[in-house]
Formats: structure tokens, sequence, C-alpha cells
């Protein structure tokens, strides 16, 4: 039986509780552009030196606790360009995250989706499994543009955009980007349930299955 799209959504609503609609639709088109899709805890993290003057790799290994989309789970080894991790360590042993990762180029390395976007941390949950934990959204969150609230000025009077800066700072907002106005960043704060969350995504990868 087919489902509607409407009867979709209610479900989805249901599943993920109080995720914002705007925050599940920059979630979902993330979810479109990754080939590989799991929720996972890192095992292992070493970097490779190159040999003949290539410049080595990065991987990761995870212990797959849910898988989504390319996998069957068991372990996952990402391989990274050692370029992405100059000056940081973004993926600490020990810690949960829902990943979402391009598909691996010829040379067996790949990233994930919309950079760090796409490797959103798992945070609570007990030792053996996670699914009573959250998972942190809050850079997919601050994906979502916001319209912008210009103040009123009076009918016929030319306003330039030196005053428009002026008057926003003087009524106490922040400066904004004249040369973008049409959206600003959300606010950076939002988690979900993990059982919400993986709901959802099994829902889309399931609705995408049908549709193919």
């Amino acid at each position: 039986m087919v489902v509607g799209g409407g009867a979709r959504t209610v479900c989805a609503q249901a599943a993920t509780g109080t995720i914002p609609a705007e925050t599940q639709a920059e979630l979902h088109a993330l979810t479109r552009l990754a080939a590989v899709i799991f929720a996972g805890r890192v095992t292992l993290v070493r970097r490779l030196d190159g040999s003949g003057g290539a410049t080595g790799v990065v991987e990761i290994e995870f212990a797959v606790d849910d898988a989504v989309r390319g996998i069957g789970g068991g372990t996952y080894k990402l391989r990274e360009w050692p370029g992405l991790w100059a000056g940081n360590e973004p993926f600490r042993m020990g810690q949960r995250y829902l990943m979402l990762l391009h598909a691996p180029g010829q040379a067996g390395l790949s990233s994930p989706v919309g950079g760090s976007d796409g490797a959103m941390p798992i945070v609570g949950g007990g030792a053996g499994m996670p699914t009573d934990g959250m998972i942190d959204l809050r850079w997919i969150a601050a994906r979502v543009p916001r319209p912008l609230a210009y103040r009123a000025e009076p009918v016929g009077r030319p306003v330039s955009p030196v005053e428009v800066r002026a008057n926003a700072m003087s009524a106490g907002a922040p400066e904004v980007n004249l040369a973008a106005p049409a959206a600003t960043a959300a606010p950076a704060s939002a988690n979900a349930g993990y059982a919400g969350v993986l709901g959802l995504l099994r829902s889309w990868e399931k609705a995408g299955d049908a549709a193919r």
C-alpha cells in the first residue's frame, strides 16, 4: 500500500517530537546527498603517512549501532584527506556520532556531507546502545534561514544603506549583511531524541525505496 505524503508527514512529526519542520527539511536535504548513513561509536583514529610524495590519510573506524544506508552494520572505516584535520581533532575516541557521508572517491577517501554538519554528536544514552540519548542538531538548525525584520521608514524619502545599518544598530539589533538581506542564521541550539531521528531517517529511506 502506498502511503500518501500527508500521512508520511504526520508519522514523521510523531516520531521526532519537537524537531521544527525547518530543521527536518535541512536534515532531509543533507540525507539526499549522503551515500552512507549510520550511527556509531569511534573505536580507532589513526594517521597513515603517504609514500612517494603522497599526503597520506586519516582513518576513523566506527562500531556501527544503527545502519540506515550504504552499509549493513558491523564496523565502518572512514578514510579522510589529512588536510581536513589541520589543527584539530574532529572525532574523539569513544564518542558516538550520526554520520552522513559522501560516497568514497577513486582513492577511497570520503567526508561528511556539509562538512562537520554531517557528523552529529550523540550525547547521553547507555554504555551499550545510545537509544535513550540525544542527537545534537544545532548546526543543522543553524542552516535554517530566517527572514530579517527591517525598520519601517517614512514613505517618499529614500533611505541609504548607511541609514539602514545605523537604524538597526541603534535599535539594539545585530549588524546585518546588506549584500544578503533575504535571510540570517537560526539560533544554534537544538537536540532531538535518538530514536525519533533514526525513525525519521528510516522513514525517508523507505519512502525513497518505494519511489524507485
